[in-house]
């Protein structure tokens, strides 16, 4: 059964062909229709059925397959998670090839037998009968080896065990320990190259802070060393974001800014070095956010909403501090998980159909983050001239305080193409 997103559909027999990116149904009489796996919003299997949804709401339903529905089920998620793992992780390399395991319990809506992959910056789940899930190192807060199974603890709570994998659970466990180790090392290095006086004690407490590209509070990196925030603003300085960083904190919270550095994967990206500003006073209902990767590399100031527009204005001080503090932790997750590109965050859902844009359809599917920095986002201000920027920037905040609803800035090319 084929049916559009008003519900109106075809029925009747066919032939059904997985292939690399494609689903494929042959009808006995009529052509083919084929539907690419990167418009598959979800996979709901059902007994002797298996009903999907695509991203423009349509719905395929596969049914009447007999002994074949085990193996429907099995090659449909296997080319949708291979599909989404090349989307979602971005370039990084492959550390350990994949080992086949045993969730124990359901994790992230997946169980069963399972292969575990390890990449630069996370372990890959990749569920026989289940949707690929991406755990980043740096939200590892355990990991051990006990009656056979690895057992791993996330920082929020999350549990997630992993069985029969026989002579592969020590060396699994030690690539993952390896590298967590590895990236706490760069962030250390990175850190120390920023603020070569740092203490060895402190220098361990700032990694926490600023791993994968975290951007810590200020109040937080001065807690641990007095003039870390300090020679943290002095590399952003170096890598010409001086004047934005100065206009945008003489708008809003200076004790609230955030900062963060990453090393990127990519040696010919260089590094990141970005910061958040809540702009709350009056009206603002905003947060700031600046990134780059070098004082060559296009950028724009990207604009977030607080919170709700009706909403904001019958807020106190306290609960707009607070509403600002989480919407940059939903910025600061949404970032990592897409390994800081922009470019999933200012397309419009209509501009995600075209081609080119594909590879960012499982990122906005999959990441609740993304999809909420997504909702929250106002526009992004070009870096043309100084004066431009600020004219633009004022223009923006000006739109946003007398907006209603979810309505955007206007669009504009930044120049952030460049980066993708």
């Amino acid at each position: 059964m084929i049916a559009d997103p008003g519900g109106k559909g075809t029925q009747g027999e066919g032939k059904v062909l997985v292939e690399e990116e494609v689903l494929t149904i042959k009808p006995l009489q009529g052509g083919a229709v084929n539907f690419s796996l990167r418009d598959v919003a979800a996979i709901d299997p059902a007994p002797h059925r298996i009903p999907i949804t695509l991203i423009n709401g349509s719905k395929v339903e596969l049914s009447m397959m007999g002994h074949r529905y085990d193996d429907v089920l099995r090659e449909l998620h296997r080319a949708r998670n291979e599909l989404i793992m090349k989307d979602l992780l971005m370039g990084e390399k492959l550390r350990k090839q994949g080992v086949r395991g045993e969730l124990r319990g359901p994790f992230r809506g997946a169980e069963g037998t399972c292969e575990v992959r390890l990449y630069d910056t996370a372990l890959v789940l990749m569920p026989t009968k289940g949707t690929l899930a991406r755990v980043r190192y740096s939200d590892i807060r355990g990991i051990e080896a006990r009656d056979y199974v690895l057992r791993i603890e996330l920082e929020n709570g999350e549990q997630l065990g992993i069985g029969m994998l026989g002579r592969e659970l020590d060396p699994l466990w030690k690539g993952i320990s390896d590298a967590m180790a590895e990236l706490e090392s760069n962030v250390q290095a990175l850190v120390r190259d920023i603020y070569p006086s740092i203490s060895s004690s402190n220098l361990a407490e700032a990694s926490r802070l600023l791993k994968e590209g975290r951007a810590a509070r200020r109040f937080d990196l001065e807690s641990v060393d007095p003039m870390l925030f300090a020679a943290l603003e002095a590399r952003l300085r170096a890598s010409g974001m001086g004047g934005e960083y100065d206009h945008l904190t003489s708008l809003g919270k200076k004790n609230m800014v955030r900062i963060g550095i990453k090393r990127s994967l990519l040696a010919s990206e260089g590094e990141y070095i970005w910061f958040m500003v809540p702009l709350l006073d009056n009206e603002g209902n905003a947060v700031a956010m600046e990134a780059t990767s070098g004082p060559t590399g296009g950028r724009a100031t990207y604009f977030f909403r607080v919170a709700p527009r009706e909403r904001y204005p019958g807020m106190d001080t306290g609960t707009r501090r607070e509403e600002a503090e989480e919407c940059m932790d939903i910025l600061t997750a949404g970032l990592q998980e897409i390994n800081f590109r922009r470019k999933p965050i200012y397309l419009k859902d209509e501009d995600l159909l075209a081609p080119e844009n594909a590879r960012y359809r499982f990122s906005i599917t999959l990441i609740p983050a993304l999809r909420d920095l997504r909702g929250r986002f106002i526009g992004r201000v070009a870096h043309t001239s100084p004066e431009d920027w600020t004219v633009k920037v004022n223009e923006l905040l000006t739109f946003n305080a007398n907006a209603k609803g979810g309505e955007r800035w206007r669009t504009e090319s930044s120049g952030d193409e460049v980066e993708e």
